[in-house]
């Protein structure tokens, strides 16, 4: 597995998945208060005109056609246009306006603007570390992805299918949307170079790499710090402070948060039995998975197990 792969590996987990809101025709000035929603990871794509986006704890910026805005933890933010003296909330806006084949379409006026507003969602109760460190607004602009290719053609793909009206095209955004939002994250920490902390950029760090590709690839080993921090090629102390500060926790928390993670995904994903779960995330018995497992999310490993399969 390399280091790309783990990436695919903790998104897969996280259970990752995009959908789309509305697409929005707003016409004239408008400011329209979008509420929070869990930890949704919200999009609002310009398809023409212009707006500004205010998100708390991020400066107000302003959008023009073809940028994404990403906020990736469901914080509440205004869209706006103009000057006006009274910020709308969106379910006043839904209700005054005309909504008809997911298209939300409000104001009179002779200037336009044209949004796509999406989202991705994921399993809530998980908490990993790429998602922690994230800006409250990322926003990516056309003209400034020169230097990574993979992300301007998908965002062009986006444009297009955007306005393609033809079978599978909402199916094709969504995807895109996941897509877009695992891209952003390996190119925002590629933009903030060394100035950075967090998982994307502990990956990039030689030697914590061959730490987590140890947890990744071998889940059930019996890690130590000392183990992990001899295949980093480092002494124990400086491996736990330099993992701590880049990833966020202490290596033995990581490793107990992600052999979790994973248990929690095979119990919805598979038919193995709780042993073989256990055994594959590193517990030598079903109790003490049991027990661990129980403390992490409020439920036990059966009854995660059978309310997976009762919202099928």
């Amino acid at each position: 597995m390399d280091n790309n792969d783990i990436i695919s590996d903790v998104f897969s987990t996280l259970r990752i998945s995009g959908d789309l809101y509305f697409r929005a025709v707003l016409r004239g000035g408008f400011s329209v208060e979008i509420p929070s929603e869990h930890r949704r990871i919200r999009f609002h794509l310009v398809r023409q005109g212009r707006c500004r986006i205010t998100v708390p704890g991020a400066s107000t910026s302003s959008l023009q056609e073809g940028d994404l805005a990403v906020i990736p933890n469901g914080a509440a933010q205004v869209l706006a246009v103009g000057q006006q003296s009274e910020t709308k909330s969106l379910a006043d806006l839904l209700a005054e306006g005309d909504f008809a084949n997911g298209v939300l379409r409000y104001g009179d006026g002779d200037s336009q603007t044209r949004l796509l507003c999406g989202f991705c969602h994921f399993d809530e109760a998980v908490d990993h570390p790429v998602l922690a460190n994230l800006p409250p607004l990322m926003i990516l602009r056309p003209a400034e992805l020169g230097s990574d290719p993979w992300m301007a053609a998908s965002m062009r793909l986006l444009g297009l299918e955007a306005d393609l009206k033809a079978q599978g095209t909402n199916g094709i955004l969504a995807r895109l949307l996941e897509i877009l939002f695992i891209q952003t994250v390996r190119h925002m920490t590629s933009a903030a170079g060394d100035r950075t902390n967090g998982f994307m950029a502990a990956l990039s760090d030689v030697h914590l790499a061959r730490a987590l590709q140890a947890i990744h690839t071998r889940l059930n080993a019996p890690w130590t710090v000392a183990e992990l921090a001899r295949l980093a090629g480092m002494s124990r102390a400086r491996f736990a402070q330099r993992f701590t500060s880049a990833v966020g926790m202490p290596p033995i928390d990581y490793l107990t948060r992600w052999r979790l993670m994973r248990a929690r995904w095979l119990l919805g994903a598979t038919n193995l039995d709780m042993g073989e779960i256990a055994s594959r995330c590193g517990y030598a018995s079903v109790p003490s998975f049991s027990r661990r497992f129980k403390r992490a999310f409020g439920v036990g490993p059966g009854s995660h197990r059978r309310s997976r399969s009762t919202n099928l």
